[in-house]
C-alpha cells in the first residue's frame, strides 16, 4: 500500500517547530530531545520531528537505538550501513529512508527521513515534498534552496528538483554538489 503525504502537510508540520507558541506534535518531539541541527522527520502516521546536536544522535533515534555511530561521525558508512539496512529489513515501526545534508559531501546540517515502511516496488510516487520554502529545523536553519548532497538507505528513489511542485532541473538518488547544490526547492520520493 503506498502512503501519500502532501508536501504541504509536511512543510505545516515542520513549521510547527519553528513558531514560538506553538502547539502541536512536531513542537512536543522536539522539545523532549536537544535541539540541533540534525532533524528526523518521521512520516509514520501523523508527521513528528525530533532534532538532536549530533548526526549520531539523530541516527539513533531514526533507527530505535539499533545504530549507535562514533559521536563526531556526520555520515551513515561502512559496517555502520549494513547496521542500518539490516534495522530496516527487521523494522516494525520505522524505517529510516535517506538522509539530506545541506553542504556537499554530506556535512552541515542533516534530516534524515523515516516512514512506517520502505518504498514498495511500483513506480508511483509514495511521499512527496512540493515546496520546502519556510521549513526549517529546531536551530532556525532553513532549507529551501540549502540542500548540499543526499543519500539513500533503502528502496527508496528519490528525485530532487530545482523548484517548488516538482518543476526544472533535477538530481536523483545519491548525489553530491553539482549542479542543483543548494538549488533545491522539492522532493518525491518512490
Amino acid at each position: 500500500m503506498n502512503v501519500r503525504l502532501a508536501g504541504v502537510t509536511a512543510v505545516t508540520a515542520l513549521a510547527l517547530v519553528t513558531l514560538p507558541g506553538t502547539a502541536g506534535a512536531a513542537q512536543a518531539a522536539t522539545q523532549s530531545a536537544d535541539h540541533g541541527g540534525h532533524c528526523v522527520l518521521d512520516l509514520t502516521g501523523r508527521a513528528r520531528v525530533s532534532c538532536f546536536d549530533t548526526f549520531s544522535g539523530a541516527i539513533a533515534h531514526a533507527t530505535g537505538g539499533k545504530v549507535r555511530l562514533p559521536a563526531g561521525a556526520t555520515q551513515v558508512e561502512g559496517h555502520y550501513l549494513t547496521q542500518l539496512r539490516q534495522a530496516n529489513s527487521a523494522a516494525l515501526s520505522s524505517v529510516a529512508i535517506g538522509t539530506l545534508y545541506n553542504d556537499a559531501n554530506r556535512k552541515g546540517h542533516s534530516w534524515t527521513i523515516t516512514r512506517s515502511s520502505d518504498c514498495d516496488a511500483d513506480p508511483d510516487i509514495d511521499w512527496t515534498y512540493s515546496n520546502l520554502s519556510g521549513v526549517k529545523d529546531a536551530s532556525g536553519f532553513d532549507w529551501n534552496d540549502e540542500i548540499g548532497s543526499a543519500v539513500q538507505y533503502g528502496q527508496c528513489e528519490a528525485v530532487y528538483y530545482e523548484h517548488s511542485y516538482f518543476q526544472g532541473a533535477r538530481v536523483s538518488g545519491d548525489w553530491s554538489g553539482g549542479a542543483l547544490d543548494d538549488e533545491v526547492s522539492s522532493i518525491a520520493w518512490s
